[in-house]
């Protein structure tokens, strides 16, 4: 067996591509075309979407909403055992912080609730509290599902934060779990000058710890050791703070981070990867990969960079691909 065969797969996989899937791709996805796009980019591993908000495969869970148009079709597994056979490692990507209304009608005490008691709301979808059953419950039963059908590498989630920190949940998860814990109400506002809404602060900041081990330890348990639960992050230490991410302990749990930059800003350009890249390194260490997502579909510009890595496994990657930016001849 090679070295590279005894190489975990997030120690040798350093190019990835990521296949954003919607609800229609279940009638339209040509395997044929994506499978010689993976040949042709050379990437190692690919992250494709398997459940959370939607579900791109038969999912015993009936809450669990299937894609519109997935009827019976296990899409996620298609896609999973093609890659596999192309010898790529799989991530399962997750979006797992909201739900539609059958959710929340049979579970509305699993959402998150403003001062006047309305659910907080993404678009059509009511947002889950992360203090919850949902996040305790019902997220690791999916994760334990992908594994037993599908056995990932691991998995990544675009939003597994929740509520950023300027949206106080008043649900009742929230309100007993802060009372029993700080012996005190949850905030009135979002006031720094309380005293209580610094605790609250801290409490949010320790709770996505926890949902970070529950998941790893869920994934690991289900799928051996090397199955990874690495959520998806920010290379801005602000957008990390606004939802209550702790770059330092996550890196502390972590053996890869995956970089989320969708958007560039007008102030910045190629030096922020370099200062991503020594910020997250100086974190989790020289010897590991921060894959970073890009941004390539709708208006965003199509660009390719690495963190900055003194090490001789640099960062690479991912892309970001979209159907609506390829074709059979290459890209529209």
């Amino acid at each position: 067996m090679s070295e590279d065969a005894n190489t975990p797969w997030y120690r040798r996989t350093h190019r990835w591509g990521q296949t954003n899937l919607t609800e229609v791709d279940p009638s339209q996805y040509d395997s044929g075309w994506w499978r010689e796009h993976w040949r042709r980019t050379r990437v190692q591993g690919v992250v494709v979407n398997a459940g959370g908000i939607v579900a791109y495969y038969p999912s015993k869970y009936h809450l669990h909403r299937r894609a519109e148009l997935l009827e019976e079709r296990g899409l996620y597994g298609e896609i999973s055992s093609l890659a596999r056979e192309e010898g790529l490692a799989v991530l399962a990507r997750m979006d797992s912080n909201r739900a539609d209304s059958q959710f929340y009608q049979e579970h509305p005490d699993w959402f998150s609730k403003d001062a006047e008691g309305n659910p907080y709301m993404a678009g059509p979808f009511y947002v889950s509290c992360i203090h919850g059953p949902y996040y305790d419950q019902f997220l690791p039963d999916i994760l334990r599902e992908i594994i037993d059908r599908y056995s990932p590498n691991g998995f990544a989630d675009n939003s597994w934060s929740g509520l950023t920190r300027d949206q106080i949940c008043y649900c009742d998860n929230c309100a007993g779990s802060f009372r029993n814990g700080y012996s005190q109400d949850l905030p009135k506002a979002v006031n720094w000058d309380d005293p209580a809404y610094r605790e609250w602060i801290k409490w949010n900041y320790q709770r996505r710890l926890d949902v970070w081990d529950l998941n790893n330890r869920v994934a690991k348990e289900s799928g051996g050791p090397n199955c990874l639960w690495i959520g998806m992050n920010s290379g801005s230490l602000l957008q990390q703070s606004q939802r209550f991410r702790d770059y330092k302990g996550i890196c502390e749990r972590s053996e890869m981070i995956l970089l989320d930059s969708q958007t560039r800003l007008s102030p910045s350009g190629f030096q922020s990867n370099g200062d991503i890249g020594k910020l997250i390194h100086g974190l989790i260490g020289w010897d590991r990969l921060i894959p970073e997502s890009m941004a390539m579909y709708q208006s965003r510009e199509p660009t390719f960079r690495s963190p900055a890595s003194r090490s001789r496994r640099p960062a690479c990657g991912p892309w970001r691909v979209s159907r609506a930016q390829y074709s059979p001849g290459g890209i529209t």
